[in-house]
């Protein structure tokens, strides 16, 4: 396996999806991107399998949707964590342009 090297990058995109780790079939099951949403817009619902997730809200305001009817309302500098097997959604709730990083790990 060839080994990866520690490395950084500028988060200056402001397209919809940027995916930041690049290449990740260098990565033993780490994922993660930058994501961009005007208000209103919502990513869709998806689930996390079997793989942890976290959210770190970068710009504007959120509401995170998850299990049956149950949400969290992420403003500015805020993470969330999202279970492995976790139906989940996020929605720009605010009126300016939401600007997030989401990571996932998974558990195998």
């Amino acid at each position: 396996m060839k080994r990866t090297k520690a490395f950084s990058a500028e988060l200056k995109s402001r397209q919809r999806f940027t995916r930041l780790l690049g290449d990740s079939s260098r990565m033993k099951g780490l994922r993660s991107g930058l994501v961009t949403l005007k208000p209103r817009e919502s990513i869709g619902e998806h689930k996390t399998e079997n793989k942890e997730e976290v959210i770190i809200i970068l710009e504007g305001s959120a509401v995170i949707y998850h299990g049956k009817n149950k949400r969290i309302k992420a403003p500015p500098n805020t993470f969330v964590y999202i279970p492995p097997e976790t139906v989940h959604n996020v929605k720009n709730s605010g009126s300016k342009t939401l600007r997030y990083i989401y990571v996932t790990a998974s558990l195998t």
